[in-house]
């Protein structure tokens, strides 16, 4: 049976590292990355929300926060960010996420082959 799990609420996402699930105390530093979406993704529709991104390397879903388009975020060119607990985690998802972009731009490039 596969288990079903809730969406998060925002609190969650920004308190918890994407990359190994710690939840981050108060007095807890907190790291985070900025990411552009892929030209042409539209995910407005998250904006000062939470966002689902799949992780197929990974099998599993982590979330990213969405800024609002009048946000300093999404002004210094951040589309969406993930929270961490380290800068280890941080070079950990970034690896993942590298490695997802590059799995992706391998499969968009042999779509003239199918």
């Amino acid at each position: 049976m596969k288990l079903i799990r809730k969406k998060p609420k925002i609190k969650q996402v920004l308190t918890t590292c994407s990359w190994c699930g710690f939840k981050i105390g108060n007095d807890g530093p907190i790291y985070s990355i900025g990411c552009k979406k892929r030209p042409g993704v539209n995910i407005s529709k998250y904006e000062g929300r939470i966002m689902p991104v799949k992780m197929a390397i990974l099998g599993k879903t982590i979330w990213a926060i969405v800024p609002t388009a009048e946000s300093d975020a999404r002004r210094a060119g951040n589309d969406f960010f993930f929270t961490l607990c380290s800068e280890d985690c941080g070079d950990k998802l970034k690896e993942a996420l590298n490695l997802e972009k590059e799995i992706g731009e391998l499969i968009f490039s042999a779509e003239h082959i199918c």
